[in-house]
């Protein structure tokens, strides 16, 4: 079985070294959680839209030994059952077929929720004059808005020699010393995104 996760992130086009980072980034956020994810299929695809619609391809186009399963923002809080039931519109405008919404998984409410959940991944990236303190937010990472955690990683780089956090100059490198765990602890959603990886390497 070939398991193939599209993930929402990184530039799309001309962009090949960006694009390149991030896949990159990811598998080594990956492997801190089974170093047999290395050999695991990542796809970074750009957009929420675009990356649905590159799962949806892969879907209609590949047969029963391949799986692929798909990883975007929720943009908002999930009040739905499922992931699949939150992103409903843009599966259904995507076409996407609804025994193909099984390997669906929420970063909530955005890629940056993980990042601040593990100040030693950003301290890593931006250095010691990183402001930690303004990072203690919720501890269940899910409750904070996208907003909120936005801004939260804002004001803990302004200090540091970056100045500013830049989501493709810097999430991959954050993304490469993230520690999945530490991760977990504070985001049910990531915890069902390990089980499925855990379950497709056992499988």
């Amino acid at each position: 079985m070939r398991v193939c996760l599209y993930v929402e992130g990184g530039p799309k086009g001309t962009h090949a070294n960006g694009l390149r980072l991030f896949r990159n980034g990811f598998k080594q956020h990956l492997v801190k959680l089974d170093p047999r994810l290395k050999a695991m299929e990542v796809s970074p695809c750009g957009s929420a839209e675009e990356t649905i619609r590159d799962y949806a391809r892969a879907v209609r186009e590949n047969g029963s030994d391949f799986v692929p399963s798909l990883l975007v923002d929720s943009d908002a809080p999930v009040i739905a059952n499922s992931p699949a039931e939150h992103l409903r519109t843009k599966l259904d405008s995507a076409h996407v077929p609804r025994e193909a919404r099984a390997n669906i998984f929420l970063m909530v409410q955005c890629m940056e929720s993980w990042f601040v959940a593990d100040p030693t991944a950003l301290k890593a990236c931006f250095g010691d004059r990183l402001r930690e303190n303004v990072l203690r937010l919720n501890q269940d990472i899910e409750a904070v808005s996208k907003r909120d955690v936005l801004g939260a990683l804002k004001a803990a780089v302004e200090a540091t020699p970056a100045g500013d956090y830049h989501k493709v100059r810097h999430g991959a490198k954050i993304l490469e010393n993230l520690n999945p765990e530490t991760v977990a602890q504070r985001s049910k959603p990531a915890r069902g995104l390990h089980a499925f990886l855990r379950d497709s390497l056992d499988g």
